[in-house]
C-alpha cells in the first residue's frame, strides 16, 4: 500500500522518509517516532535501520503449515482464537 501511495514521488527521498510513517502501525510507529533524526540522512539509512530493528520477525515468521495446524482450544472463545491467529501472522 505504501508503494502504491508514494510511487509517484519515489525519486524524492525526503518524501519517502517523511511519508514512511504512514505505513506503520503499533510498535513500529513508536520506533519511528523515537528514531534519532541524525541517523537518517537518506532513504537507504531509514531502510537499513528498519530492517535492523525488525529483522527478527523474518526469522520467527510462521509458515503456512504452522498456521494451518493451529487449533482453537476448548476454553477459548472464537474471538480469542482469531486474535491469537492474527497476532501470530503479524
Amino acid at each position: 500500500m505504501y508503494n502504491r501511495k508514494i510511487g509517484a514521488y519515489s525519486i524524492n527521498e525526503i518524501f519517502l522518509i517523511h511519508f514512511f510513517q504512514e505505513s506503520l502501525t503499533g510498535a513500529a510507529v513508536t520506533w519511528y517516532t523515537i528514531l534519532e533524526p541524525s541517523w537518517v540522512h537518506s532513504w537507504k539509512d531509514l531502510m537499513v535501520a528498519f530492517i535492523r530493528q525488525y529483522q527478527y520477525n523474518s526469522n520467527m515468521a510462521p509458515d503456512r503449515m504452522q498456521l494451518q495446524n493451529m487449533c482453537k482450544r476448548e476454553h477459548e472463545s472464537f474471538k480469542e482464537y482469531a486474535q491469537k491467529w492474527r497476532d501470530l501472522v503479524a
